[in-house]
């Protein structure tokens, strides 16, 4: 049970700081600490808003976001892994693969049946919207070698870094074409208001790709296609790309790349585990039949994030046992 009064070293714990300088707060009137006789305390509620009024105003997560991890931290020791793809994690992605523009066998997959997508847009012109975009290498890839009748280009994506650099990388390789893009979550609910927003504009039907076996890393994939059908026209076309492997044939060394478990440290990191706390290995689950990356910790460990106590211990009935933190789940490796 947690307790509603806190001494000093209890709140230094929960801040993850020196004791010391909570004294020094507290003396200066910089922490909402009493002294209560010759002793410091603390309410726990006090030391939660303290924590959230000392946050940045450029904020790693939104609000929303935070909350959903938080949740997902709490309630099913789960990182849910779109958010590894913002900031600086954009970039990580990027270095696991550089190919030219398009690349993998999804893309040859597109390639080998292009007389099929041919047959439904030789005489039309749409409007692309790249779903989940990613580097947009995929995308381009379409265009320069399924068709050309794009009449403009749009990325949609959780993160802003990941929308730049696919801004970038259609500049390079359609320069001409027009392009937007749009910040927004897909697993919330439908993107009817962007795909209508782009039929009016450009005055043609939308194709909606849906790439990169994106799908098989949301936490619904049926909720996910019913709000992509959702924010369709009777005219439009959605295209989804997902990943299978043979489960006696496991690429488990593709999934344990150094750049790939670099980029899956970035919320870790960010909510304070370090490297030494623990390993992350990316194993096939068989009792879910997917793949997974899990974080092990080799010691007890909690910290205090969003005003939230995150807590990973040791499971005491099985001698040298500790909790795990799921970083990828849900289907499929996002780097497929």
């Amino acid at each position: 049970m947690e307790r509603p009064i806190l001494t000093i070293k209890q709140a230094a714990k929960l801040l993850q700081v020196d004791p010391n300088t909570i004294y020094r707060w507290a003396r200066a009137g910089k922490f909402p600490a009493s002294k209560i006789g010759k002793e410091w305390r603390v309410l726990r509620s006090d030391v939660i808003k303290f924590l959230e009024s000392k946050k940045k105003k450029n904020q790693f997560l939104t609000e929303a976001q935070e909350a959903e991890l938080i949740t997902a931290l709490v309630g099913r020791r789960e990182i849910p892994i779109k958010f590894e793809y913002l900031g600086e994690g954009a970039d990580r992605y990027v270095s696991i693969y550089a190919p030219a523009v398009g690349g993998g066998s999804e893309t040859e997959i597109i390639f080998d049946n292009k007389e099929h997508f041919l047959r439904y847009f030789e005489q039309k012109k749409f409007n692309l919207l790249d779903v989940g975009c990613g580097d947009g290498k995929k995308a381009a890839f379409f265009i320069s070698h399924i068709t050309r009748k794009a009449s403009a280009y749009s990325a949609l994506d959780i993160s802003a870094r990941m929308l730049d650099i696919a801004e970038q990388t259609i500049e390079i390789s359609h320069p001409n074409l027009a392009f937007e893009k749009f910040i927004d979550d897909f697993e919330f609910g439908n993107i009817a208001h962007t795909t209508y927003y782009l039929h009016r504009r450009y005055q043609h039907n939308n194709l909606i790709t849906f790439l990169g076996n994106t799908i098989g890393n949301t936490l619904d994939p049926h909720r996910v296609l019913i709000n992509l059908r959702d924010s369709m026209g009777d005219e439009d076309l959605l295209l989804v790309g997902l990943a299978f492997h043979n489960p006696k044939n496991i690429p488990l060394v593709e999934y344990n790349q150094r750049s790939v478990i670099e980029w899956l440290w970035t919320i870790p990191e960010k909510i304070g585990i370090k490297r030494s706390d623990g390993n992350i290995e990316g194993i096939y689950n068989k009792t879910k039949r997917q793949f997974e990356h899990q974080l092990h910790f080799g010691k007890n460990w909690e910290r205090m994030y969003g005003g939230s106590l995150i807590r990973f211990t040791k499971d005491l009935g099985k001698k040298d046992l500790t909790k795990l933190l799921v970083i990828s789940a849900r289907g499929g490796s996002a780097f497929g």
